[in-house]
């Protein structure tokens, strides 16, 4: 185990290494689009819904193939014809891979750590009371990657992004479970700060 360990820490090694002579490779990336989220509450409601919203990240590149993601996400919809308007907000942060970094294109993959908030009338019969929050918090995991295609140095269209949202909810008290698989697709613009 010891020696795959190593060996892996060597591979890293030398492409973060090689990955540092690369001076097309932009400082930041700062990326904006539209984002469209298919939520999963654990059969609580029928048909499962899809919210529309945005999708906004800042990305610092430490080399050609290692960045760091914020990721801040809202998605806005109705359960159910007589439910109010519903929200769900995502803020994760971690780690992105830019493993195929070409002239006219770049391929990554990232698996950001966060949180995940949504309306508490996402839940049938909510599960809040009076006087409490009408939000519900929980962990949130993002795993997934995406195409940018470069327009100039400057910009370049992200598009597609496409990425399992995986969150920690408790709906065991309504019948459901403690986690949830949803899934998210956005696209839109990203500008290209400096260069390595």
């Amino acid at each position: 185990m010891r020696k795959c360990v190593a060996v892996g820490i060597l591979v890293l090694g030398f492409f973060l290494v090689a990955a540092a002579a690369d001076d097309e490779t932009p400082k930041a990336e700062v990326y904006g689009g539209v984002s469209f989220l298919h939520i999963d509450d654990n059969g609580l409601h029928a048909p499962k819904r899809n919210f529309a919203g945005w999708d906004a990240q800042f990305q610092y590149n430490i080399t050609k193939l290692l960045g760091i993601t914020a990721d801040i996400g809202g998605n806005y919809g109705r359960i159910a014809p007589n439910v109010p308007n519903s929200h769900a907000y995502t803020y994760v942060f971690g780690p992105t891979f830019s493993f195929l970094r070409r002239e006219h294109a770049t391929v990554f993959a990232h698996t950001l750590f966060g949180e995940n908030s949504i309306s508490d009338n996402i839940i049938p019969n909510g599960v809040c009371g009076a006087g409490c929050s009408t939000t519900d918090s929980a962990f949130a995991m993002l795993w997934g990657g995406g195409i940018d295609v470069k327009v100039n140095h400057t910009f370049a269209i992200r598009l597609a992004q496409l990425d399992w949202l995986y969150t920690r909810h408790n709906l065991t008290g309504l019948g459901g479970k403690d986690f949830q698989n949803n899934i998210r697709l956005t696209g839109g613009v990203v500008i290209n700060f400096g260069q390595h």
